[in-house]
């Protein structure tokens, strides 16, 4: 199946996570049981367990992620992500401070925001460019 390209745009609140860096993750999963497995956890479980789950599925068979850390108040510029169609789904994971899942599971999306705010990340579907 052909790679699909998502466009990840990101917008942080001022005083996101209490004003202090936010990790966040974006997971592309590729087997149902894993996937299954992704959509029960919170962002604290992903970030204590992913070096695990790193070394129990080697190679990007099963997952593929993408990481960045984001500045409250800082807007960066958006990225291309390209999953491959094979993808069972997606997942956003932001280690926030306050208490919450702070996971989000992606549609089939051509673009999407992921929006940092106070204490909590949300995902908004934007329209794809016209004359796509």
């Amino acid at each position: 199946m052909r790679p699909f390209r998502l466009l990840v745009e990101v917008q942080v609140t001022p005083q996101s996570n209490q004003n202090s860096p936010i990790p966040v993750t974006l997971v592309a999963v590729y087997d149902r049981k894993l996937y299954e497995q992704f959509s029960q956890m919170a962002a604290k479980q992903w970030y204590t367990q992913r070096d695990q789950l790193r070394r129990d599925h080697p190679g990007g068979d099963v997952f593929i992620e993408w990481e960045w850390e984001f500045v409250p108040g800082f807007t960066p510029p958006p990225v291309v992500v390209e999953i491959r169609g094979n993808a069972v789904g997606a997942f956003v994971f932001a280690n926030y401070r306050s208490p919450g899942p702070h996971r989000v599971r992606l549609g089939p999306h051509q673009r999407i925001r992921i929006n940092l705010e106070e204490d909590d990340v949300t995902v908004s579907t934007l329209a794809p460019p016209e004359g796509s």
